[in-house]
């Protein structure tokens, strides 16, 4: 393993609050960036999510952690115009400005790509918002949960039929967004190796989400009927997409494209009057006689518990998943195996969620722990900058900074 790393000098000054843009950040700093988290002097209300319903509360700020891990915090009140001096000389320094704030706050806290772009012409500005940077709904607030979901046909398609349309987990949306900033910064940086200039990148929340549904969308756009939410039992093809429910009151999740597998299939579950049965011996019989084959699937499973159903559709070599519960995430072997839990340093082991992204021959950077203290490093990162400590204190005395005690 190489020990450098990707992003190796590379500094990021990050105003962003909650999930979409600090997770960005978190994945350049895994490979390597400085992050400076720009709070404001009462903090990020993130580094509070572990106590906001209806999220699961703990002693552990974790969500705070996993959007914030390998970061420095600098508290800044960027209202005041001193504050946003101070700023722009961080930004001077730096190579990526990242944010999530709305255009009104943008343009009141005097952060616009504009003004950034002069201060720093190599600097790669990045944006996310909720519904984009055009239009009437430009200024909306958005989360995930109407910006990512609801908007985009997700949360309507994603249910039983006859059920209400559902909530996404929190920060679902939010942590995929982060994925497309954080190609996007790396497209800016790329653009700025060849040009040698700095330059905008941005997504939204709502673009993400219309692309995860795309394929949907796209049937739409050419003129498809709906997609019908339909119940289980009359689920159109019994071994693409259909759950089935165990002994022990789990969840089989077959998805079986190849038609080869059908036949081992039933030898390993024990059903070989199914592959022989005249109405599922083809796949569009299958198909045709769809009820009948979920109701005999249904009843085979029903009376396995799931380890042993699982272990024979193993042996068959069938393409299909457990549907995981949250809890036993972080003892599967096969995630472990692939390091999707490190270890965070100076934590007596608490692990944390791995990035996505992976480079061949680099090792990632260690996670370290969130800042604790809003503005731990106030005083070091202005030092660098240029500023003394009689202006330090001055600045701090005036409600201008926030420094840690």
């Amino acid at each position: 393993m190489s020990k450098k790393n990707v992003l190796d000098g590379i500094k990021v000054v990050e105003v962003a609050s909650f999930v979409a843009g600090p997770s960005a950040a978190v994945q350049l700093s895994d490979f390597g960036a400085e992050v400076l988290k720009i709070e404001p002097l009462n903090g990020d209300p993130w580094r509070n999510g572990h106590k906001m319903p209806p999220l699961m509360p703990s002693e552990t700020a974790y969500t705070h952690l996993l959007a914030n891990r390998n970061k420095k915090s600098v508290a800044l009140n960027l209202k005041d115009p001193d504050a946003q001096q101070a700023l722009y000389k961080l930004v001077e320094k730096a190579d990526i400005f990242l944010t999530n704030s709305l255009p009104h706050v943008i343009e009141d806290l005097n952060i616009d790509y504009e003004k950034l772009i002069k201060i720093n012409p190599k600097l790669v500005y990045a944006l996310i918002t909720g519904f984009g940077e055009k239009g009437a709904e430009a200024d909306a607030p958005g989360f995930d949960e109407t910006a990512w979901w609801a908007r985009t046909g997700r949360m309507n398609t994603l249910r039983a039929a006859g059920a209400e349309p559902s909530m996404a987990p929190t920060g679902m949306g939010d942590n995929n967004t982060s994925v497309a900033l954080f190609a996007a910064i790396m497209t800016g940086l790329y653009q700025r190796e060849r040009t040698g200039k700095g330059c905008k990148v941005s997504t939204s929340l709502m673009a993400s989400g219309v692309w995860t549904n795309s394929i949907q969308v796209q049937a739409a756009i050419v003129g498809c009927d709906p997609l019908k939410v339909i119940s289980h039992k009359e689920w159109v093809n019994p071994l693409v997409g259909a759950i089935y429910a165990t002994k022990d009151d789990r969840r089989i999740f077959i998805v079986q494209l190849n038609p080869r597998n059908w036949e081992p299939m039933c030898d390993a579950l024990g059903a070989g009057d199914l592959k022989t049965d005249a109405r599922f011996t083809s796949p569009g019989l299958r198909i045709r006689n769809h009820a009948a084959l979920v109701a005999a699937l249904d009843a085979l499973f029903s009376k396995m518990l799931l380890a042993d159903a699982a272990a024979k559709l193993r042996a068959a070599k069938t393409n299909f998943s457990v549907v995981a519960t949250n809890e036993e995430l972080p003892v599967d072997q096969q995630m472990i195996d692939n390091d999707f839990f490190p270890v965070v340093e100076d934590t007596n082991g608490i692990r944390t969620v791995q990035s996505p992204v992976n480079v061949a021959g680099i090792e990632k950077a260690t996670p370290q722990k969130a800042p604790e203290r809003v503005g731990e490093n106030t005083v070091q990162e202005l030092k660098a900058v240029g500023y003394s400590d009689a202006e330090i204190k001055k600045l701090a005395e005036a409600g201008v900074i926030g420094v840690a005690e």
